[in-house]
């Protein structure tokens, strides 16, 4: 996929909330987040939202601290963009863009769902990676709620052109306002390659009117092999 067809998807995701009344997802749930796989700001999020906050990992299998500061803005009701700058041990290492936006029909009190774009461009391979993503969550009751995605990661020629398959999926136990348990499953499948899979129990704390701690730690396969895999996510939100 060239810069071209990058960039003109990129506008059409841009400019489709002026052609899509955003109003039914209003009483829609607020689902939370995962941890490892953020999303541009939670499903149906209304505009002028915006967020700061950073993942941080620790890749056991090769030694490194992955840091990934971000941004997040809901630029209309239920769409919102974020700017990513993922880096290795203190060094950047890609520049990250996403989209992501919340359909307006079939929503409901406990069901609500989107759509999300991911652009990926790494400095050193000079590879882009574009992942589309179909979003859906469901609120059992007051404590239990999941959040999935799943979708396709399309990497360019340059880097010896792939598509690989991608699944998120999440489990979310509510215990108070403040306090939340998760557990979250990655899933990469990779043609050729040997795939990938993450296990991550995690725990999500608001600390203040404005600022939440995630925290966890879980399991990591990898060239067919596991790993330890420890990750936190400082999030400032307003």
């Amino acid at each position: 996929m060239t810069i071209r067809t990058v960039l003109a998807w990129f506008l059409f995701l841009l400019l489709l909330p002026c052609v899509s009344y955003s109003g039914s997802f209003r009483k829609a749930p607020r689902l939370p987040e995962p941890m490892v796989f953020d999303l541009a700001l939670p499903l149906g999020a209304n505009r002028n939202e915006y967020e700061f906050n950073s993942l941080g990992q620790y890749n056991f299998k090769e030694h490194a601290a992955e840091i990934n500061p971000e941004f997040e803005y809901a630029y209309a009701d239920g769409y919102g963009i974020e700017f990513e700058f993922p880096m290795r041990n203190s060094e950047l290492e890609a520049y990250k863009l996403a989209l992501q936006g919340t359909f307006n029909f079939l929503n409901t009190e406990k069901f609500i769902h989107g759509w999300q774009y991911i652009g990926e461009y790494h400095k050193h391979s000079k590879a882009i990676e574009n992942d589309l993503l179909y979003l859906f969550g469901y609120q059992f009751n007051e404590k239990w709620s999941m959040l999935n995605m799943t979708g396709f990661r399309f990497t360019d020629a340059r880097s010896r052109g792939r598509a690989e398959g991608l699944f998120n999926s999440n489990l979310f136990y509510t215990i108070s306002k403040d306090l939340l348990l998760g557990l979250e499953v990655n899933y990469e499948m990779r043609p050729d390659h040997p795939d990938i899979a993450l296990i991550m129990p995690q725990i999500h704390l608001q600390v203040a009117a404005h600022a939440k701690i995630q925290f966890g730690f879980g399991m990591k396969r990898s060239a067919h092999e596991n790993f330890p895999h420890a990750a936190t996510r400082i999030i400032f939100g307003f």
